[in-house]
């Protein structure tokens, strides 16, 4: 195992080495409070510090975007303020499969959605550059919407389905020069912590582009952020798998819905409900 700062890449582990369930984090933000209150302010410290870094490098993210006129100022910024969130609140986070993606190849990646706290482990794990689809509702949050809105990242109306089509089929070609899009496949986060049924708008630009999918399994975000709680309970890990790439050579569009469904179950099993 190759440890980096809090990233720690592995080869996988048996079943029988994974980490069992874990009764430590409640939904109930009482008591969080009651039964961790060190953490519970840590968690409140750590909601001002995202507050505050969000509005510093959103600026300075949508400003380099300006002024170049290209996306990659978002990018690095991007990067470094998903680090900084993660490293704020205390999460390890372990990537499992990361030869699985070759250097100067392009992948649709396509995961399941636990917690806002998807997006920040992802970008700040991966080794490779990563775009990924996002409802428009994001651009109304200050600063990073606006740096959303200046980004390569793929902003879809889910009330215009062929607006949407256009953006991504516009991913498509700009994914020919070594961008990886990343979908979040169930269109939301779990409200429950488990794994809910796939859209099809990952597999079904895989198919088009004629790009490999790599499945990529989310454990253990939901106890940071669950659903509809806002504030951060700091200090814990987090599991990212990626599997092996799954090609669309000689598949047509008829398929994806066993595509679909073969993607989801690679997810399922690399999946660990309780990490």
């Amino acid at each position: 195992m190759e440890s980096i700062g809090a990233f720690r890449y592995t080869r996988r582990m048996p079943p029988e080495a994974r980490p069992g369930p874990s009764t430590e984090h409640s939904d109930s933000l009482l008591t969080f409070a009651m039964e961790r209150p060190l953490h519970y302010v840590w968690g409140l410290l750590a909601d001002a510090a995202i507050f505050f870094s969000t509005i510093v490098l959103g600026t300075i993210a949508t400003l380099g975007a300006v002024v170049t006129r290209r996306g990659w100022p978002v990018d690095v910024v991007g990067k470094v303020w998903c680090r900084l969130i993660v490293w704020m609140c205390g999460i390890d986070v372990e990537l499992e499969g990361a030869q699985h993606l070759r250097p100067g190849r392009c992948y649709i990646l396509i995961s399941n959605h636990l917690s806002n706290f998807d997006i920040w482990c992802t970008f700040a794990a991966l080794p490779v550059p990563v775009r990924f689809v996002a409802k428009k509702e994001l651009l109304r949050f200050p600063f990073f919407g606006q740096a959303l809105a200046v980004s390569d990242h793929i902003v879809i109306d889910r009330q215009n389905p062929q607006s949407a089509i256009e953006k991504i089929n516009a991913a498509a070609a700009r994914s020919e020069r070594g961008v990886c899009i990343l979908f979040y496949a169930e269109g939301t986060r779990s409200p429950d912590g488990n794994v809910h049924a796939f859209k099809k708008g990952g597999v079904t630009l895989a198919l088009r582009s004629r790009l490999p999918i790599v499945p990529v399994s989310v454990s253990g975000t939901r106890k940071f952020l669950p659903k509809g709680c806002a504030v951060i309970r700091p200090g814990g890990k987090v599991k990212l798998v990626l599997g092996e790439p799954i090609s669309t050579d000689g598949l047509d569009i008829e398929a994806r819905d066993e595509l679909n469904e073969r993607v989801r179950q690679v997810v399922l099993r690399n999946f660990i409900a309780e990490y």
